[in-house]
């Protein structure tokens, strides 16, 4: 064999050597590498699994600390009940909390039989179960405690509110309140802190374990680049396309709103700027278009915010499709939306997409079988001149979206300065509101109530009246300003003051007005002090509580489950303050809460009273109104009646009290006085006043 095929022969064993070493590395780097992949996968898998049963402890822990909680509610309502229904509701109520409370205890200590639940192979760890059976936690033995401290007090518990309560009651009654409760309540809460730190525990060292795999990969994907780039590469591309698409994500929700997909508030500030400036250089023209949903309140009280969400999603679709691609549609939150158009034109241009777009909302809408008709009121503003800025273009739209609610709504308007005009004059009756509250400028008039049958007097409504520079303004003209710049607590205060003064002098003279009838708005509920204010007026002036009653709209009724207004209220009544709905009939209050436990009178509309004997509607509905306030126990006056037939015709149809310009109008204390000083004399049967 010649030297070169030697040498050749040699290169090629060379070669085929370095081959074989090659590929060997290569099958072991890729079996160290699916090893490594597969034991992270499995070690993943598994603290995935722990979390998730941890996750579902933690909750069921804190589920057993409410549980103890609303036992302890119950225990308290059954205890304090003064009405028959409210303590079986309260008893029903303990048992039911008790239940769950106890089968939750089942499960932590003996696992889930449902075997879809990830508590269902349970296995509590050594600290956990020692939290059960010894000190400090002994959860055992505080739920053995609890079970036997409900169940003695509900078999000593009278089912009568009338009966006496047991003192053995009272004995588990304040042990449950005192200590047993609270003392299962702090021990699930420390349960609940052990199944976290667990939990924390596990997956830190399952993230040092994984860390220590992760560098293990990467130093064998280095060593054997070659075998394994390719999917090393599609994976990092995987990865970066994925990164790319959320920082996408994150880009569109910063400038979107997450419901209806347009833009949103953060992007209208930024993006206003740019189109002035260029709108500004190019001399165009540039529109804003203000819109609000009317009603929509109704539809979310009424229908859900699942309904709401409909309406808003379908606004923007309907929005989108009424303009340019180049115009910009946004919502800035709740149920109001702007539109910009660029490079508009002319104002006719910009109030025929004004048009467009109301008339495209006013389009009947289906949800869940339910046929829903939006509507939106409108309002446009054009930029022109170059000083102009971007907050008194909104200003000028919003002030046009105002003219256009009070123009009945479901249509649009283009600013005017006529508009400016009235808002200056809006800010000046403000301006002289809050210097009228200052010097108590504001008078009380008595508006007498009588009785339909005997003529007697049976209360007086405080009116609010107001004169400015000889000129009596209409409570309809300064009221709705008052509430809209906060103003009405401190007016109320000081009419409440006055007119409480007047009735207190009326009642140590022994003058009979019955009731004086106080109206109160829902921002005066609000009033954390409200309750305290008014009690404390009434004892400081002698008024007795039992001569006074509240005024109340339907839409406070609506309103006290979802704030304190409720509280407050019954705080008054139970302080034996009546509580009449007035203005009945013409909101949306529900009628679970018309019942003699919440209101004491309703007031008939005086819209449903005029001309009462000419509308067959109204005298149904009226008709309707007395019989469900007779059938519930509630006692009923009807507003506004002001010609003798009104008067005959509520007297034939049952309605036991009425008030109106037909019998008086509101008359300042001192004629008030002399009226009813009159009437208590010599009792007159109810006609129609004489002008």
């Amino acid at each position: 064999m010649s030297a070169s095929a030697q040498a050749s022969t040699e290169h090629e064993k060379l070669a085929d050597g370095l081959m074989h070493k090659t590929r060997a590395s290569y099958v072991a780097a890729l079996i160290l590498i699916a090893s490594l992949a597969t034991a992270s996968f499995f070690m993943l898998n598994s603290v995935i699994s722990a979390n998730t049963q941890k996750t579902a402890l933690i909750e069921l822990g804190a589920r057993q600390q409410l549980l103890s909680q609303r036992i302890l509610l119950s225990a308290t309502e059954a205890h304090t009940a003064d009405a028959q229904w409210l303590r079986t509701q309260a008893r029903q109520n303990l048992k039911a909390a008790l239940e769950s409370f106890l089968a939750n205890e089942r499960i932590l200590r003996n696992g889930s039989p449902d075997a879809r639940s990830p508590l269902h192979r349970l296995e509590l760890s050594e600290d956990a179960t020692k939290l059960f059976t010894e000190v400090p936690g002994q959860i055992d033995a505080s739920t053995r405690i609890l079970e036997h401290t409900v169940n003695s007090y509900l078999k000593l518990l009278p089912d009568s509110v009338s009966a006496e309560m047991p003192a053995d009651a009272i004995a588990h009654f304040a042990a449950l309140r005192l200590y047993v409760a609270e003392k299962a309540r702090r021990e699930y809460e420390t349960l609940t802190r052990l199944f976290t730190s667990e939990a924390a525990e596990k997956g830190a060292a399952v993230e040092k374990i994984h860390l220590t795999v992760f560098v293990l990969t990467l130093l064998l994907l280095v060593a054997e680049a070659v075998l394994i780039f390719r999917p090393l590469v599609r994976r990092v591309v995987s990865c970066t396309t994925e990164l790319l698409r959320a920082r996408d994500q994150m880009n569109f929700a910063a400038n979107h709103d997450a419901l209806t997909g347009l833009y949103n508030r953060a992007f209208l500030n930024d993006y206003m700027d740019t189109a002035l400036a260029t709108a500004r250089r190019k001399g165009e023209a540039i529109a804003v278009i203000h819109l609000d949903l009317d009603h929509f309140k109704t539809v979310n009280d009424t229908l859900g915010h699942a309904a709401g969400d409909a309406v808003l999603i379908e606004t923007a679709r309907r929005l989108v499709a009424s303009v340019r691609e180049s115009d910009v549609c946004v919502r800035l939150g709740g149920d109001e939306f702007t539109v910009i158009l660029t490079d508009v034109g002319t104002e006719a241009a910009a109030v025929e997409v004004a048009a467009r777009i109301t008339a495209s909302i006013k389009q009947p809408l289906e949800f869940a079988g339910a046929s829903l008709k939006p509507s939106a009121s409108a309002g446009v503003a054009l930029f022109h001149d170059a000083t102009a800025t971007m907050d008194e273009l909104f200003v000028n739209a919003d002030l046009a979206l105002y003219r256009a609610k009070a123009d009945g709504r479901g249509g649009y308007q283009l600013f005017a300065t006529t508009l400016r005009d009235k808002f200056e004059e809006k800010a000046n009756l403000e301006r002289e509101l809050r210097e009228a509250i200052a010097t108590e400028a504001f008078a009380v008039h008595f508006q007498p109530q009588v009785s339909l049958q005997t003529g007697k007097v049976i209360g007086v409504e405080a009116l609010v009246r107001w004169e400015v520079m000889g000129r009596n303004v209409s409570p309809g003209e300064f009221l709705p300003a008052a509430e809209k710049a906060g103003l009405m607590p401190a007016i109320g205060r000081s009419i409440f003051a006055k007119a409480i003064r007047t009735a207190a002098g009326w009642h140590r003279m022994g003058l009979d007005f019955g009731r004086l009838s106080l109206n109160v708005s829902a921002q005066e509920l609000h009033e954390a002090d409200f309750a305290n204010h008014l009690l404390g007026l009434l004892k400081a002036e002698g008024l007795p509580n039992r001569l006074v009653a509240l005024e109340i709209v339907e839409s406070v009724m609506l309103d006290d489950e979802n704030s304190g207004i409720g509280l407050t209220l019954k705080r008054l009544r139970k302080a034996g303050i009546r509580m009449e709905l007035d203005d009945f009939g013409t909101g949306y209050a529900s009628l679970s809460h018309i019942s003699a436990n919440e209101v004491d009178r309703l007031k008939i509309d005086r819209r449903f009273i005029r001309d009462i004997h000419k509308n067959p509607a109204n005298s149904k509905i009226v008709k309707a109104i007395i019989e469900l306030a007779r059938g519930l126990g509630i006692s009923i006056i009807a507003e506004g009646a002001e010609t003798e037939r009104e008067l005959s015709f509520l007297r034939e149809l049952g309605c036991p009290a009425v008030q109106g310009y037909g019998i008086a109008f509101p008359m300042p204390d001192a004629q008030a006085e002399a009226w009813l000083a009159m009437r208590n004399a010599s009792p007159q049967p109810v006609v129609a006043r004489t002008a």
